[in-house]
């Protein structure tokens, strides 16, 4: 039988891990062209195993309520800006659905630092994850009833839109793990706390196109 230089690589640094005592981690660190910092992405369990073992001096925590009459009334200014019903019974439906979550954490995002790489890790409910999928697929269903325009590539706001939506689609946590729009519109809030609920769902919807696109094979300027 031929060897096996890959095994052979995986069981020595075991080997040398346990012999150290060093911390052995399931993760890739992402370089970039850019100059900026590497990044780890982690799952929750390896996170809390990397801080327990290297305690870190700082970790940087988000824990994002889930405010279901604010989501409702953003997807409400949504629809109103298409021009159709403000409250349309797949909304409503979806309110009342989701009413025990009201007040719950909804997503968390915990950064920090080891030996100058940024290690992050996101979670998300999953009825969080249900709910922004539910609201989407009635926003869109909404769009598509409507023939709402595209917003104009010229406007300064579209521009500012797809500046955005590029920091965002090539954020590492993008695409890590279970995605779903309403992660990835929680990252967008946490990249872009300025931005109104209606913009970061443009923001992030845009993200997804340009993602879609470019795993499709098409070349995009700035990705």
């Amino acid at each position: 039988m031929a060897v096996n230089e890959a095994a052979n690589l995986g069981s020595a640094i075991k080997d040398a891990a346990s012999t150290s005592k060093s911390i052995l981690v399931d993760a890739t660190v992402q370089t970039r062209d850019d100059g900026h910092t590497p990044v780890v992405i982690l799952s929750s369990e390896v996170a809390v195993r990397v801080i327990s073992a290297h305690a870190p001096r700082i970790i940087y925590l988000v824990e994002q309520i889930f405010d279901l009459a604010g989501e409702i009334e953003a997807a409400r200014d949504e629809l109103e800006d298409m021009g159709v019903d403000r409250s349309p019974d797949p909304l409503k439906a979806t309110q009342r659905r989701f009413a025990s979550y009201d007040g719950q954490i909804g997503a968390t995002i915990a950064s920090f630092m080891i030996d100058g790489v940024l290690h992050t890790a996101v979670s998300t409910a999953t009825w969080h994850d249900e709910f922004g999928d539910a609201v989407e697929a009635m926003l869109e269903e909404s769009r598509e009833d409507a023939s709402a325009g595209q917003i104009s590539k010229n406007s300064e706001k579209a521009k500012a839109i797809e500046r955005k939506a590029l920091v965002l689609v090539k954020h590492p946590s993008f695409n890590h793990g279970r995605v779903s729009f309403d992660k990835r519109m929680a990252l967008a809030e946490t990249l872009f706390q300025e931005c109104d609920p209606h913009t970061l769902s443009d923001i992030t919807r845009r993200a997804e196109n340009l993602f879609w696109l470019e795993q499709s094979g098409v070349k995009l300027d700035g990705i």
